[in-house]
């Protein structure tokens, strides 16, 4: 069996190392991937300049600032970051190169993170990965904060050219035809606790009230007066804990609505009063003297106040609504999560509801990710059988002949779509949906038949992915970041389904004699 080595001969140790690991043989694959298109690291080299460029922007404004502050002369003020002259990167400090940025994308698909402790230390302890390092860029692993600010700096689209190379290394190795795809969507849970209406006020005000005495601290503004908001909040902490303890109990509905009234009214109180130290704060502030960075974060802060507070007379509506009339507010008008704004109720079918995302996962034949794609809300599965078949015909550059998917993409639409789609010989919607809308001719054809009875085989890749890769709860808060997130696991699912197929080869060829 092959193995990798991981040092070479100009860069000796007291031993030689050879690897033949599930990690080595990864790290190896992404490499063999890099060579077939070198025009991804010009795509990171792109991005992390642009990332620079934006930092060298607010830079400049502050310096700008500071000379018209002190009159002072400033070499670095000579270039105006207003734009009247394009702005250029020039010799500093020496930052991580595009070859080690896209290896860090790899491995926190492979690792689920590179920043919490348990991911921190799988990588530097990891010899297969401190050897590679070494020897490959001649210098010690990087502190996990500059690893992140890097990998963060890289586009979707980047990311997205990576899972469209590895369909096209798929195919010249011919691990797979695409000819066959299985299209199904997962509940995945987001990075936020389960939400009850009054855990979501407490919460709200708790977080407004803290930003609104850090404001010194960060700007060298003076807090908002604090009045009798920490007693009110103590109040609303106690409120918070009896209507979620007083279940089960004698008179259970009474006691949580008289909590609902005191919490309502001292969050009301909250409201009232940082609501009028916010309106004084900005019109004292708007025009203090603080540099460009300083006061796009200070008028962020205090946006960030204002949202916290609209939030807290949101959920105290439609929850009064629900107490004392009855009236239920439907999931997706309820604020779910604050920590992340983009999350939603997902329910799917007698399963436990989950507060998170639904990504839409399609896959090959032969199991890998050929196309992902997360949308906003708990959307629907059926509009998304169209738009799925097309970014996978996008990433692999292949038509597939037969596709197949589950009864909750049903729709006469999206299956006439898929139909007309060149090369496109059989579609399978399983359930009674699919069944009315294929015709009983059809559904119980030689090939429809032989799709639906496969069709389980997608359950292994969500059970794979969510389970050894982390797929099923994510770490990053936001639509963006969560797209991101599920886009790097998926990218390493599809190297080590590679590298485990390539391993298959070999265990099946006869030694010879």
């Amino acid at each position: 069996m092959e193995t990798t080595t991981l040092f070479a001969e100009n860069n000796p140790t007291l031993f030689r190392i050879e690897m033949d690991v599930p990690l080595a043989d990864f790290i190896q694959c992404g490499i063999e991937a890099l060579q077939m298109d070198p025009g991804i690291l010009d795509g990171i080299r792109q991005d992390l300049d642009q990332h620079a460029l934006e930092k060298k922007r607010k830079r400049l404004a502050d310096a700008e600032w500071k000379r018209k502050q002190t009159g002072s002369f400033d070499l670095e003020c000579t270039v105006m970051p207003s734009g009247r002259h394009e702005q250029s990167l020039g010799c500093g400090r020496p930052r991580m190169s595009p070859e080690e940025v896209y290896l860090f994308i790899l491995l926190r698909g492979y690792f689920g993170s590179v920043t919490n402790r348990i991911a921190c230390e799988r990588i530097r302890d990891s010899i297969t990965i401190r050897a590679f390092y070494g020897n490959q860029f001649g210098k010690h692993l990087p502190a996990k904060t500059t690893i992140l600010e890097n990998i963060n700096a890289v586009s979707p689209e980047t990311k997205r050219r990576i899972l469209a190379l590895q369909q096209r290394m798929v195919l010249e190795e011919g691990l797979d035809d695409f000819k066959e795809l299985t299209i199904d969507s997962t509940a995945v849970h987001a990075n936020s606790v389960w939400p009850t209406d009054s855990g979501i006020i407490r919460d709200s005000l708790d977080r407004a009230f803290y930003c609104s005495q850090q404001l010194y601290q960060r700007y060298m503004v003076p807090n908002m007066m604090e009045w009798f908001v920490p007693k009110w909040l103590k109040d609303i902490r106690e409120c918070d804990f009896t209507i979620n303890t007083v279940s089960g109990k004698k008179g259970a509905n009474r006691k949580r609505r008289k909590q609902y009234c005191r919490l309502y009214e001292k969050a009301e109180k909250v409201i009232q009063h940082l609501r009028s130290e916010l309106k004084k704060h900005r019109a004292t502030y708007s025009g203090a003297v603080l540099r460009p960075s300083l006061e796009v974060r200070l008028f962020r802060d205090l946006s960030f106040i204002e949202s916290l507070l609209d939030t807290a007379e949101e959920v105290i509506a439609y929850s009064g609504k629900r107490v004392f009339d009855g009236k239920s507010t439907p999931s997706s008008e309820k604020v779910m999560s604050l920590s992340d704004e983009s999350a939603a109720m997902i329910k799917k079918g007698d399963r436990e509801p989950v507060v998170g995302y639904r990504p839409q996962v399609c896959r090959s034949r032969n199991g890998f990710v050929t196309a992902l794609h997360v949308p906003e809300g708990n959307a629907a599965d059926s509009p998304q059988l169209y738009p799925m078949v097309l970014e996978s015909i996008q990433n692999t550059g292949t038509f597939p002949e037969k596709v197949s998917a589950d009864d909750g993409y049903s729709s006469a639409v999206g299956l006439e779509q898929v139909r007309w789609i060149p090369g496109v010989l059989h579609v399978s919607l399983s359930g009674s949906k699919g069944k009315a809308l294929t015709g009983d001719e059809n559904w119980f054809s030689e090939e429809l038949t032989e799709l639906r009875r496969n069709r389980s085989a997608v359950e292994s890749l969500m059970f794979i992915l969510k389970y050894v890769y982390g797929f099923g709860r994510v770490r990053r808060r936001g639509i963006g970041a969560v797209r991101d997130e599920l886009l790097e696991k998926a990218i390493a699912y599809n190297f080590m389904r590679i590298v485990h197929i390539r391993r298959e080869r070999r265990r099946q060829v006869p030694l010879s004699a």
